[in-house]
């Protein structure tokens, strides 16, 4: 989880700048990329390979969680 009381406010207002229509589209992405990570999950036959793609699931769902935080601090 990305702690917005701690980062810096330039940090903070970038993210909150993914909400303006110019950052939807980084946005979707995001969102996508996840959707597919948390789909291969589904299918991961390995450990390392659930791992991995639990790490990057995480990470993408921390970004779009921050960006919608963002606009409220």
């Amino acid at each position: 989880m990305i702690d917005l009381n701690s980062a810096d406010p330039q940090s903070v207002k970038a993210l909150a700048r993914l909400r303006e229509p110019s950052g939807e589209a980084l946005l979707r992405l995001l969102q996508t990329e996840m959707d597919v990570a948390k789909q291969k999950l589904v299918y991961a036959g390995d450990m390392d390979a659930i791992h991995r793609l639990q790490g990057r699931a995480e990470a993408y769902e921390d970004l779009l969680r921050a960006a919608e935080e963002a606009s409220v601090v």
